[in-house]
């Protein structure tokens, strides 16, 4: 029987075609994102790219001054072009498998921030984005690149681990993180780290009082409000102790000078001679020392009610007409 193929070997290259797998045929990604100046150049051509424009393997991604870009790749990752960027898909081939994977890409200039896919999930050494003076690696699932004013390479972590290498050796770049790439030959410097919060104190043991909330925490045992003390009282300034004054004694009165002798109208006062007063001894009696008595309280003065004096009652006098007297019957005889 005469066989319809013109030969075997034709036969056989058409089967091999057949069984191609159609994910190596199909595009790396599609643009569902295209504002201001976009561009797709493939080869020598050059195209606008627009929303649903397919991009492959060896196309170059160009955004004006003010456009913007994002593209997702069949692995479900996602790509967002800045301004002024020039990003060329490198290899790509989503296999799901990892020694067949591959998400290799370049960024000349500009920048992009990126969200891994499956490819990178499977096994993150399969994913690179290369530079002109480094290379990054995940280890994480989203982190940001960009050329500063300087034209030095700027790389920031935003979700679990990067790694970012140079000529000169690797750093981690943790979420939060960024490192700043002068040149390949040098090590990346870190611009921004993440704090690192001091330790919380140990808990303290529990104490008689101290109970346990429903979510299995300790709970400060409720405490009475502490008393407010009294305002202090004023001391009384302590009493000075009385000097018992003598009395007077009828025996011994206490001397009294006599009264200057009166001036003549000459001016000129006689000069007395002096006179000497014998007073009789005093006698004092012996007193007894003063007997020093505790402070009684004292208690404030008794306020009287003033006593309000009323006016008199008067009386109204109330007249009364004269009542009129009947005449005294007359007399019969």
């Amino acid at each position: 029987m005469q066989s319809n193929f013109p030969s075997p070997r034709l036969a056989l290259w058409m089967a091999m075609v057949a069984a191609w797998p159609l994910q190596g045929l199909a595009a790396a990604g599609r643009v569902q994102f295209a504002t201001g100046e976009v561009q797709l150049r493939r080869g020598a051509d050059a195209s606008a790219a627009v929303k649903g424009t397919e991009v492959e393997n060896g196309d170059v991604i160009l955004t004006g001054a003010a456009g913007r870009a994002q593209i997702r790749f069949s692995d479900g990752g996602l790509v967002a072009l800045y301004p002024d960027s020039q990003f060329t898909v490198t290899r790509y081939a989503d296999a799901g498998n990892p020694a067949q994977d591959h998400f290799a890409v370049n960024l000349l200039r500009g920048g992009m921030r990126a969200i891994t896919g499956l490819i990178g999930k499977r096994d993150p050494r399969n994913y690179k984005v290369t530079t002109p003076t480094a290379v990054v690696g995940i280890r994480g699932s989203a982190f940001l690149i960009g050329f500063n004013a300087q034209g030095e390479l700027v790389v920031s972590g935003e979700q679990d681990e990067i790694e970012v290498c140079t000529e000169a050796g690797c750093v981690g770049v943790k979420a939060g993180e960024s490192v700043r790439v002068v040149s390949s030959s040098q090590l990346p410097l870190y611009t921004h780290t993440r704090a690192l919060l001091p330790l919380p104190p140990p808990p303290v043991p529990f104490a008689v009082g101290e109970q346990i909330d429903g979510g299995a925490r300790q709970a400060p045992a409720p405490t009475a409000p502490t008393p407010v003390p009294p305002p202090p009282t004023p001391t009384p300034p302590a009493p000075t102790p009385s000097v018992p004054v003598p009395a007077p004694d009828p025996y011994n009165p206490p001397y009294i000078p006599p009264p200057p002798p009166p001036t003549t109208g000459t001016g000129t006062t006689p000069t007395a001679p002096p006179t000497t007063t014998t007073r009789p001894p005093v006698t004092t009696t012996p007193t007894t020392p003063p007997v020093t008595t505790a402070p009684t309280p004292t208690t404030p003065p008794v306020t009287r009610p003033p006593i309000v004096t009323l006016p008199p009652i008067v009386r109204p006098i109330i007249l009364l007409p004269p009542v009129p007297v009947p005449p005294p019957p007359p007399i019969i005889r």
